[in-house]
């Protein structure tokens, strides 16, 4: 069978949802050393003890040490004999409780978590009160406000379309392979909060991270929102702000 399962996690006390690799070639262990637990690695674990077999899941985001997910998938072949609704309930009860598989259920064979994706959002949260979080420690970037939310939309809205991401990506990403296309990038106020989504075809490491540092810098005037435009167009890793704190994201959905 091949299986599809929805994720959610918090992911403050995992560094990432990849599985570690040490020098040697030898995965780290899922829950050890603690600082290393990762969310892929905790599935396969858990896969492992209710199969007695070793799993190659796939993911359609890989998502940041210290980020979250309300609607990561994954994807794997099993040759067990438990159906997707007995394997959702094991695999709950073994995963961390920082872990929930929300539904699983059996695909075509030719299903893919990663290539079959067609749209990705993502949701950036920031907390403009004065008054530091504790209820929402982890999940926000506390920021000093309060941010215009109308210069921050505005700004976003140069980031629609099919661009090289270069100036807002990481480094590491291959330079033939920054393109990509963002379907809406919009900025609103939810009470104390503000909030960021993009939708877009595919996210370079660090790319959300790294819009989500700009629109703080215009958000609090420290920028016009006409910068955010010139800095994509640059196409400069340099000219690129510092990167927003890893808590504030999380992977909302995958659209297939």
């Amino acid at each position: 069978m091949n299986i599809k399962v929805v994720l959610e996690y918090d992911g403050s006390n995992f560094a990432g949802w990849q599985q570690q690799v040490l020098p040697a070639g030898g995965e780290v262990a899922a829950e050890r050393p603690e600082g290393r637990r990762t969310v892929e690695g905790e599935l396969k674990r858990a896969l492992r003890e209710i199969t007695g077999k070793d799993h190659v899941v796939y993911a359609a985001g890989r998502t940041d040490a210290g980020a979250h997910a309300e609607g990561q998938v994954a994807s794997f072949h099993t040759e067990g004999r438990i159906g997707p609704a007995r394997l959702m309930g094991a695999l709950n009860a073994r995963l961390p409780e920082d872990v929930a598989v929300l539904s699983a259920e059996e695909v075509p064979d030719d299903f893919h978590a990663r290539y079959s994706a067609r749209w990705r959002r993502y949701r950036y949260r920031y907390l403009d009160r004065p008054a530091r979080p504790a209820l929402e420690r982890g999940r926000c970037w506390h920021v000093r406000g309060p941010l215009d939310v109308d210069a921050m939309s505005e700004a976003a809205r140069a980031l629609v379309g099919r661009h090289d991401w270069t100036s807002f990506c990481s480094a590491s990403e291959p330079a033939k392979d920054r393109v990509r296309e963002m379907r809406s990038a919009r900025v609103a106020r939810h009470g104390e909060f503000v909030e960021l989504e993009l939708v877009a075809e595919g996210f370079l490491r660090g790319l959300v991270r790294s819009i989500a540092g700009a629109l703080a810098e215009v958000g609090r005037g420290e920028r016009p929102p006409d910068w955010v435009g010139k800095v994509l167009k640059a196409r400069d890793r340099r000219q690129a702000p510092r990167t927003a704190p890893a808590g504030g994201l999380t992977l909302m959905e995958v659209i297939y």
